[in-house]
């Protein structure tokens, strides 16, 4: 009987010692964005070159990094450059360009503007709640990334029961293996794989009609 009450003892401690790592994996570290933070990917693109009017492929680096982080409390916001969407639509040249992660508890946005710099600026100021803002913007991770789970469609849109045009956890993530979400529609899709405490680990893009097809997976990074 001792060892029985032992056993169910030291089940118990696991069991909190996991439960206290799962709410530290619900802070900001889960998508580590702090500043200089870098992670490096094999990517493979495939594409319609309109030029020679031929099929190419393509094998690259690509690094994506936070050049920048802004505190406005309650939400916290990262300059992301080299955004692996930004390989979409590849056609033989490729700029990484500047977005904006924002984060509000155990959310992220994807924020867009046609200034980059005015909305670092709007960010930054501490006049406005920011509400507006996140609510105007695209959510790309509601954490924990339980299967089956689903965000962003389109609220003006009938309700489907096929999870397509809206984010869906198709995996979670394990110790070994990422979690991946994938967003589809008619004409194209796009599938994230992202590991807590690393970040994003692969990406992968397919246009149905047009030929361009992206993957990318993770094989370096530099966490600070």
């Amino acid at each position: 009987m001792k060892i029985i009450v032992l056993i169910i003892g030291i089940i118990g401690i696991v069991s909190c010692n996991n439960q206290e790592k799962l709410r530290t994996l619900d802070s900001n570290e889960i998508f580590p964005l702090k500043k200089g933070n870098q992670w490096v990917y094999e990517a493979d693109v495939k594409y319609h070159d309109s030029v020679t009017d031929s099929l190419l492929e393509k094998k690259m680096q690509w690094t994506m990094e936070v050049v920048d982080t802004i505190h406005h409390a309650p939400f916290f916001a990262a300059v992301i450059k080299g955004f692996p969407t930004d390989l979409v639509w590849y056609g033989g040249k490729a700029e990484r360009s500047n977005f904006v992660l924002l984060q509000d508890s155990n959310k992220i946005y994807l924020c867009s503007s046609d200034s980059l710099e005015s909305l670092i600026t709007y960010i930054r100021s501490q006049k406005d709640s920011l509400i507006d803002l996140r609510d105007s913007q695209d959510m790309l991770f509601d954490f924990p990334l339980t299967k089956g789970k689903t965000w962003g469609a389109d609220p003006e849109m009938p309700q489907r029961a096929d999870s397509m045009y809206a984010w869906v956890v198709k995996k979670p993530a394990t110790d070994t293996s990422a979690a991946e979400i994938q967003y589809m529609t008619n004409p194209d899709h796009s599938i994230f794989q992202f590991q807590p405490g690393v970040g994003i680990t692969g990406y992968y893009y397919q246009h149905h009609g047009t030929v361009m097809e992206l993957k990318m997976k993770l094989i370096k990074k530099i966490l600070h």
